[in-house]
């Protein structure tokens, strides 16, 4: 079986593309809402002081404080609200997929 015959499809590269982005997903260190989350950070009873969940700078969560899914108590400490957290990414997706589906039909367009 060639390799530089067309009939022979992606093969073996269609199943280690995938698992190699999803190997390098794994690895990535976990990111300041996950901490505060796996703390159990998640209502204002339970807020953490952000040192004590392991992120060493307040900027690392500034702009999910901007938008109000980091919440920071008078007293230093945070919390994540889920909720919130879960609509702003299915804003971001629905955002992502109305974007990419306008992209297509635009090449689409141009193409015929």
């Amino acid at each position: 079986m060639p390799m530089n015959d067309p009939n022979v499809g992606f093969g073996l590269g269609a199943i280690m593309a995938p698992a190699g982005i999803i190997a390098m997903m794994m690895r990535q260190p976990k990111g300041p809402l996950r901490l505060l989350i796996d703390a159990g950070a998640t209502n204002p009873h339970d807020a953490r002081r952000l040192n004590s969940v392991g992120i060493a700078r307040e900027g690392l969560v500034e702009r999910a404080l901007m938008h109000g899914v980091v919440v920071k108590e008078m007293d230093g400490r945070c919390w994540v609200d889920r909720p919130r957290m879960r609509r702003r990414r299915l804003r971001g997706a629905v955002l992502a997929g109305v974007a990419t589906l306008a992209v297509v039909v635009a090449l689409w367009i141009l193409s015929h």
